[in-house]
């Protein structure tokens, strides 16, 4: 029993330190035959991280205490440089509230939505047990991904729908 509880947790680990990955892809395989929302998803992702990276040297907030060793070893071995060395926003949480705003918005499909969401929670879950961020850099990065989401998917609507003109009237004199 003590095995199969290991090898669940490190299930968790896995997927949590990989979600937004694992979440790229899947969503790329989804939107396959939809090009333009695929094409949007994927500048979509880049323009987030490029966000996040700006975001945290602005912010300069750094990561929980309890990640200082990491840190510390990370900086020696050149692991962490740079925007990574900070935690706000955090970058897994906001590519995971991007990812899953973009494809609800875009699929309408309930268990493809929940699927999503049962990811992302991991991902946010193993963040904050490991002491990569603090509840409120997750918070702030998800928040984030979400908005930058629904703006990507709002702006490839519009792409798709065009420049919708109201016609005139046939009845109607001017």
């Amino acid at each position: 029993m003590e095995t199969i509880l290991l090898k669940i947790a490190l299930l968790r680990d896995y997927i949590g330190l990989l979600a937004p990955m694992i979440l790229f892809i899947i969503t790329i395989f989804l939107l396959r035959n939809k090009t333009t929302y695929l094409l949007f998803f994927i500048f979509g992702t880049i323009l987030n991280n490029i966000i996040n990276a700006l975001l945290k040297l602005f912010i300069k907030e750094p990561r929980p205490l309890n990640d200082q060793k990491m840190i510390e070893i990370g900086i020696t071995n050149n692991a962490r440089i740079g925007f990574d060395k900070y935690g706000m926003p955090s970058g897994h949480a906001e590519n995971c509230g991007f990812a899953l705003t973009f494809i609800t918005l875009t699929l309408n499909s309930p268990i493809i939505t929940g699927l999503y969401l049962i990811i992302s929670f991991i991902s946010l879950y193993q963040r904050y047990l490991y002491s990569n961020h603090t509840i409120l850099q997750l918070l702030v990065g998800f928040v984030i991904g979400i908005g930058v989401g629904y703006g990507m998917y709002s702006m490839a609507k519009n792409y798709i729908m065009g420049n919708i003109k109201m016609k005139k009237d046939d009845y109607f004199m001017n």
